[in-house]
């Protein structure tokens, strides 16, 4: 059973206050493309591509080629120890990645089997996308050796990277005598891009995680540490012409019923049935544009994703904090990054219904999310610690955001 626990009406307080009159500057320093930066040209796929970890068709051979030369770290910027290569295409519906990562010792290639995003321990290739090309907001995708994937969203305003964000995707990897080959396909619908379906310019990096004595992190793009942002450094490709999203329509429908017996008497009374309860909900999305999106929940149901992982609560001065698994709130939550966690949607634990609208047109980055919850959960902070309290009655929680780019890096 999930803890119902919350920040609602301080989280409310505090995003509207930052909203209103609160700068946040992210250091500027990229190179959009500028200064000598190569930007490479993405072809359609002249064949289809199956996903099963063999790089054996010939769609592949046309594809672009990215090599990944530089150790980034421990070393900076150092030629890379083993040698990786990556091809990139993509057809009406799907970007297509293929990787094939050269070892000299292919028994020492670390492959488990793992829960997505659990296998970062393990041998693994990835790819960093900013679709917008602003540097403030990216996509990163991982493949170990055996195909388990790893999704996260960055963000350079609100600061980091964040594993709560699952995409549907596909993934197949396998080991060979020479190290190892993955293949990836990512559909458009999962990503947000500029509408219009013209030519579009990402930013692009690719990366292989390479543990041996020590983590190896080798890249297609150097790495300056002495920038205090990442996606300002990435790589540059343009094409991509004519993509759209398609019809993205989702509707996650959930059914829950239950029914209590009790014994009359115990221990030799009989057992009397109770009544079956039925509870239903509903999640939809709908993707209005490739980068405006609105959806939309009754009665939200925490059996749709994974349960919690267990926390003690014993001689803890901080009440516990639990990451949010739910999609209507997971969706566009990077719209409501802040320097400081001011939202934390886990406080709307049982919402009758809600609807939120996120999305990002030109320089502007705008997100709405209102939901009337059955609790009203808050967190009472203290000197030395903090804890959670339910008050009686319902509550109708709002939260807006509107963010601004100034610049290359700075953001209002």
């Amino acid at each position: 059973m999930v803890p119902k626990m919350g920040r609602s009406l301080v989280a409310v307080v505090a995003v509207l206050v930052l909203s209103a009159g609160s700068w946040r500057v992210v250091s500027a320093g990229g190179r959009s493309g500028e200064g000598g930066t190569a930007v490479r040209w993405i072809t359609r796929a002249t064949g289809p591509i199956v996903i099963d970890g063999s790089l054996d068709e010939p769609a592949w051979r046309d594809a672009a080629a990215f090599e990944l030369p530089w150790e980034i770290m421990p070393a900076e910027n150092e030629p890379a120890p083993v040698r990786t290569v990556c091809r990139m295409t993509y057809d009406e519906h799907n970007l297509y990645i293929g990787c094939r990562a050269f070892d000299d010792d292919p028994g020492a290639i670390r492959a488990h089997y793992a829960d997505r995003d659990l296998a970062w321990s393990d041998d693994l290739i990835g790819v960093m996308l900013d679709t917008f090309d602003d540097e403030r907001r990216g996509y990163e995708f991982f493949v170990n050796p055996l195909g388990v994937q790893m999704d996260l969203t960055r963000s350079e305003v609100g600061g980091g990277e964040d594993a709560s964000w699952d995409a549907i995707w596909d993934s197949a990897g396998r080991i060979t005598d020479s190290g190892y080959e993955v293949e990836m396909a990512i559909p458009f619908s999962v990503l947000r891009f500029p509408a219009g379906g013209r030519q579009m310019r990402w930013g692009i990096s690719f990366l292989r995680i390479w543990p041996r004595t020590h983590r190896v992190i080798l890249s297609s793009e150097k790495n300056d540490r002495d920038v205090d942002c990442t996606l300002c450094q990435l790589g540059k490709v343009t094409g991509f012409e004519g993509v759209r999203p398609g019809k993205n329509v989702e509707l996650d429908p959930t059914l829950v019923l239950n029914r209590t017996d009790v014994r009359s008497g115990f221990p030799s009374g009989p057992m009397e049935s109770g009544d079956v309860e039925i509870d239903g909900g509903l999640t939809a999305r709908w993707g209005v544009t490739p980068n405006v999106e609105l959806a939309g929940t009754l009665n939200p149901d925490f059996s749709q994703v994974e349960a919690d992982a267990l926390q003690l609560g014993v001689n803890r001065t901080f009440t516990l904090f639990y990451p949010e698994k739910r999609p209507f709130f997971l969706e566009g939550a990077d719209i409501f990054d802040t320097p400081f966690n001011v939202v934390h949607t886990r406080a709307i634990a049982d919402p009758d219904w809600g609807i939120k609208t996120t999305g990002k047109a030109g320089r502007s980055a705008f997100g709405a999310l209102v939901a009337q919850d059955a609790v009203t959960n808050v967190i009472l902070p203290g000197t030395e610690g903090s804890w959670s309290d339910t008050l009686d009655g319902s509550n109708l929680s709002g939260i807006f955001r509107y963010r601004y780019d100034l610049g290359r890096g700075s953001t209002l």
